[in-house]
């Protein structure tokens, strides 16, 4: 690999020293642990198990975000994503209970010189704004198993739906069990085409985990 500019060097460091924050601190179960990074970052020459700019050209869905937009990503993890899509829309927030992984999000964008974004460590069951979204991200985490999700499944999709813009989309990603069950899958697909209308359904590649290499990617409208 080709030696990193000082600049992107000192980044590295301090997004590390953030993972290594985590693995002493962080009590609760921590995604891609053979890796340093869930999310990669070519924009900062950072690798993932889950690379951000081939994650976004794979659900090609550039034709929803515009300039005047604002949305939101729910589990947002170390925010590579949101500060992906920042490039897209008017704003974007994510939210994200791992307050590492937050920080190492608002590292990056500060270095960046990102002002359009807003990373917050919270629980979704605990996010508050007066803000309405006209897109929200819910990206394989609508149930996770480092056991801090207490919604049901009915009460993530009520808040989701109190959040969302009339006529704004909902861009979904499977857990990994769904992906493969349509029976697990179904009950979800009932609940979640009763609330809104599912313009686009797709198989999109995913590299982790190893077992899961596609996930099922899903584009609503909010009736």
């Amino acid at each position: 690999m080709a030696e990193l500019e000082p600049e992107l060097a000192e980044l590295h460091k301090k997004l590390e020293h953030h993972i290594l924050e985590q693995k002493s601190n962080w009590k609760s179960f921590v995604y891609a642990q053979q890796m340093s990074f869930y999310q990669g970052f070519d924009e900062i020459k950072l690798p993932g198990c889950r690379p951000t700019e081939q994650r976004l050209e794979r659900y090609d869905i550039k034709k929803y975000l515009t300039t005047e937009k604002v949305a939101l990503d729910i589990g947002c993890n170390c925010g590579f994503l949101v500060l992906h899509l920042s490039k897209f829309l008017k704003h974007v927030d994510g939210v994200e209970i791992n307050p590492y992984l937050v920080n190492i999000g608002k590292d990056t964008q500060e270095f960046l010189n990102i002002n359009n974004v807003d990373l917050h460590p919270s629980r979704f069951e605990d996010f508050k704004t007066t803000k309405k979204f006209d897109i929200i991200f819910s990206l394989a985490n609508d149930d996770t198993i480092d056991g801090n999700t207490e919604f049901t499944f009915d009460e993530y999709i009520k808040k989701i739906q109190g959040l969302l813009n009339e006529g704004g989309h909902l861009m979904w990603e499977t857990i990994s069990p769904d992906t493969y069950d349509p029976e697990l899958f179904k009950p979800k697909r009932l609940i979640l085409e009763k609330k809104f209308t599912l313009l686009e359904e797709k198989m999109v590649k995913s590299e982790y985990p190893v077992n899961v290499p596609e996930r099922r990617f899903l584009v609503f409208q909010n009736n």
